[in-house]
């Protein structure tokens, strides 16, 4: 492949294959509840396992696709996601199935870097947030999939046979890009001393405006990573159905968040003269906001819940490909993988305390009220406090 295009379609749905993989235990909450005997908290550590895993190996991974290049990066990486999910679908215990989400949570921090780094290579910066909303929207269509796929699997067969599936899935998508991707043919391989080391990540984190950046992506992914572990059961305790009926709900999320992504990044190239910010802002208010009536529980109709579940998903999931395109930008091409790493550590350990504190909020009030309204007041923090930073990237 030598047209940025037909790159930009391979790493999506390497990022979307690697997404579902990796994600695939939020629609099958209800099913492991149930085989594996879970409190509601205990489940809700899951998806924050898979997320341990990237928070830990994010800044090496950005570091390593700096320096191996997108193809070894991503390759490995779904490689090694793939098979630690496909192992998980054989787990007897919750701790040996939380061993091996965050095993394949190593695998899974390389997507964010390495396909971001591809889109920084084969597009200028006048398609950039384009470019980056259509690849991020893989995160969100792997999860789409996920939650249609799945659940009827697990129902026919067994959620052990949906999780094996899952993994074999980016078993497959790590074949294919070995064999697809190439880099840009104007690039050429840096020299030795020419590539980024961790130490020059100091350069950065002493700019106090960039820290705040940081702290952003992480309480957005507080507010994401909540909404994307806990919808389902949230559904189908709050109305009564059924965990494929639960389940399409948070389809209908990652359908909001899908056509916001691609949304945002065609505006901000086109109508806000490549800033990013502001539609970051934008989607934290439109979470909020959706966080504020799903507070309302019970008192809401059932017919109500398919808008707002497609508004809360554009809250929740729109923002991302804006946030990592900042985060390329600010390090450029040479620092564009240790800066998207580093991004990506600080706002997936969002995740990792997101899901646990929402749970503990909801076993110790016994409604979803609180924990609703406490992401409420999340998300307004972001929408208050980015739009106050000077200028980060110098546009020509």
């Amino acid at each position: 492949m030598t047209s940025r295009w037909p790159i930009l379609a391979l790493v999506t749905v390497a990022h979307a294959l690697g997404a579902l993989t990796a994600l695939a235990v939020t629609p099958l909450t209800p099913f492991l509840l149930e085989s594996l005997d879970l409190s509601r908290v205990q489940v809700g550590l899951c998806l924050p396992a898979v997320y341990l895993g990237g928070v830990l190996m994010a800044l090496p991974a950005g570091w390593l696709t700096d320096r191996l290049g997108v193809r070894l990066a991503l390759g490995l990486g779904q490689f090694i996601v793939g098979s630690m999910i496909a192992l998980a679908a054989s787990s007897a215990s919750l701790a040996a199935l939380l061993t091996l989400l965050v095993l394949g949570g190593f695998g899974f921090s390389v997507l964010n870097p390495a396909t971001g780094k591809a889109v920084v290579e084969w597009f200028p910066p006048r398609e950039r947030g384009m470019a980056m909303g259509i690849k991020q929207t893989g995160l969100t269509l792997g999860g789409l999939a996920a939650a249609l796929a799945l659940p009827p699997i697990a129902l026919a067969w067994s959620w052990r046979s949906a999780l094996a599936l899952a993994g074999f899935l980016s078993l497959v998508s790590a074949v294919l890009v070995s064999i697809l991707y190439r880099p840009h043919p104007v690039a050429s391989p840096a020299q030795a001393a020419d590539r980024p080391r961790l130490a020059e990540l100091g350069t950065f984190l002493r700019r106090p405006p960039i820290l705040v950046v940081f702290g952003c992506g992480l309480a957005l992914s507080i507010a994401q990573s909540s909404l994307l572990a806990y919808l389902v059961l949230y559904i189908k305790e709050t109305f009564a159905v059924s965990v494929v009926t639960a389940a399409q709900f948070l389809a209908l999320a990652q359908v909001g968040g899908t056509l916001s992504r691609v949304a945002w990044g065609v505006t901000s190239d086109r109508s806000f003269g490549g800033r990013r910010r502001p539609g970051v802002v934008v989607s934290a208010a439109i979470g909020g906001v959706a966080y504020a009536a799903l507070a309302l529980g019970a008192m809401l109709p059932l017919w109500l819940m398919v808008p707002l579940a497609l508004v809360a998903g554009a809250g929740a999931f729109g923002w991302v490909g804006l946030y990592f395109a900042l985060v390329a930008e600010i390090g450029g091409p040479r620092y564009a993988g240790l800066l998207t790493g580093t991004a990506t550590a600080c706002s997936w350990s969002g995740t990792l305390i997101g899901p646990p504190i929402f749970g503990v909020l909801l076993e110790v009030t016994g409604a979803y009220t609180l924990p609703w309204l406490v992401l409420t007041a999340i998300a307004g923090a972001v929408a208050v406090t980015l739009p106050r930073l000077s200028p980060l990237v110098q546009r020509g």
